[in-house]
């Protein structure tokens, strides 16, 4: 069981026994914005856990709940209705969201990959409730269910490139298994955001900024991904000595500066005339991923 940054109390053991007593299976869900974590990601199917109650719930496609209780009873209604699928593309691209947002934000872009020929995997992760480095290993867990690919490209939006970056520096059995062709990161604070400094006054354990983002207030002290790994950046900003966010130093997309996005090792970078919050459906950036896709892997 993975930890979390805040200490629940006895809240988790209340709301379970009050869960045993709804009928909850059929209804439809929000697909676990933020108060859940994916264990578990088929292509039709997810099995997630609360943050709180630590009980489990399987969704279908449409995130309709099939049944809640716990993993095995979610894993055992998974293998009877959803059948391991006997195709499958030689990549895998994994896209993870960023900070306080969910796999839907990412919704435009999957497709985008998907009419392309790509197979995807979008989890949710609670981004506002956990470390980096609990969120890390969170992804090496998911990882490690992974099957049926010979390789893997990452996508990842802000905070999820740091997610990234802190699973590659756990050790982790997926990682010998399933060489990672490529990484694109669109928008990564990697050397920590300047505009975190607003939060920098809130006491420890509030609710309002969570753990994670408290840690882009200093520089980040996590490993890069390995040289080998071919890697793309994608920055947004103005392209000029000012970015659209005039209370921080130099470039910036209004919320990342272009010089906080870079790493030590060789990468490209490519720059996108967009807010930070529209990067990841601006048509340059999706042209770039899709070039990069076909650079790095071979689909089909």
């Amino acid at each position: 069981m993975m930890p979390d940054a805040y200490d629940y109390g006895d809240i988790g053991a209340r709301c379970s026994d009050l869960l045993a007593s709804v009928p909850r299976p059929g209804i439809p869900t929000l697909g676990g914005r933020h108060f859940w974590r994916d264990v578990a990601v088929g292509g039709d199917h997810r099995i997630q856990q609360h943050i709180w109650t630590r009980h489990h719930r399987l969704l279908d496609r449409r995130d309709r709940q099939v049944t809640y209780g716990t993993l095995e009873s979610c894993q055992a209604t998974a293998a009877l209705r959803y059948p391991p699928l006997t195709t499958f593309s030689g990549t895998l691209v994994v896209m993870l969201h960023g900070l306080y947002r969910s796999r839907h934000s990412l919704r435009r872009l999957e497709r985008r990959v998907n009419d392309a020929g790509w197979d995807t995997m979008v989890p949710n992760y609670p981004s506002g409730h956990s470390t980096i480095a609990e969120l890390g290993l969170w992804l090496n867990n998911l990882m490690a269910g992974v099957v049926g690919y010979d390789r893997v490209i990452f996508i990842t939006y802000s905070l999820g490139g740091l997610v990234l970056r802190s699973a590659l520096a756990q050790p982790a059995a997926w990682q010998a298994c399933l060489p990672i062709a490529g990484i694109v990161q669109i928008g990564p604070p990697n050397r920590g955001a300047q505009m975190a400094s607003l939060i920098r006054p809130l006491p420890p354990g509030n609710r309002i900024s969570g753990p994670a983002a408290r840690e882009l207030c200093d520089p980040i002290e996590l490993p890069e991904p390995p040289p080998d790994i071919p890697l793309l950046v994608i920055a947004g900003g103005t392209n000029g000595r000012r970015g659209f966010n005039p209370l921080l130093t130099g470039d910036n997309d209004g919320v990342v500066r272009v010089a906080e996005t870079r790493l030590d090792r060789n990468h490209d970078l490519q720059m996108v005339p967009t807010l930070h919050g529209l990067l990841i459906g601006h048509p340059q950036t999706e042209l770039s991923v899709r070039s990069a896709l076909s650079t790095w892997g071979m689909n089909g």
